[in-house]
């Protein structure tokens, strides 16, 4: 059913944010909240989108607390009003940036740290053709892991998206895993 009213079109729009918010692993909630705001323009009090989005004023209430956490939106004050006011915000690069640097890069990090210590543990205690495998096989891993760092690292640097170094990484990964597993015969 097509929308017929302005309500009806933010919360269309709100909706179609929120899928794309909770794909990324958030409460749909929050894209939907966010959406309402930034669409709206002026600061909105937390009744009002309330009412808007249909959602209680308890949910409406972490909502906002989560947004402000993230840093997409922000508590303003109206001179003359009693109430808290909320606006979006409106730097794309700016949300998706702290996002990236928070969640992304923490687990690029993260993975490519316990990759080395699980290579470095085969590399103390195993032995035979099977063990060698999996170090190179680990080392393999390890080195996706720190070019997934390193695509993201640049990504933060650069404030801008160019995949055009991308196919530069890989095969700059190739050459180091083929690198890595000539060493690997020899010795």
């Amino acid at each position: 059913m097509e929308p017929t009213t302005e309500n009806e079109a933010e919360l269309l729009a709100a909706d179609a944010i929120g899928d794309v918010i909770e794909h990324w692993g958030f409460r749909k909630a929050l894209g939907r909240t966010w959406t309402m705001l930034y669409l709206h323009g002026d600061a909105l009090p937390a009744a009002e989108l309330g009412e808007r989005l249909q959602m209680s004023a308890g949910a409406v209430s972490t909502t906002l607390t989560e947004l402000q956490r993230w840093g997409v939106v922000r508590k303003v004050w109206i001179p003359g009003e009693r109430r808290d006011f909320f606006e979006a915000e409106t730097d794309f690069w700016k949300m998706i940036s702290k996002v990236v640097h928070e969640r992304e890069r923490f687990l690029a990090v993260s993975v490519r740290e316990r990759l080395g210590r699980a290579q470095a543990v085969l590399k103390r205690t195993g032995s035979g053709a099977a063990s060698r495998a999996r170090i190179e096989r680990l080392g393999r891993l390890m080195n996706f892991a720190t070019m997934a760092e390193t695509v993201i690292e640049s990504f933060l640097a650069s404030r801008r998206v160019d995949f055009g170094e991308f196919g530069n990484l890989l095969a700059l990964g190739r050459q180091v895993t083929a690198a890595a597993a000539g060493k690997g015969r020899k010795g």
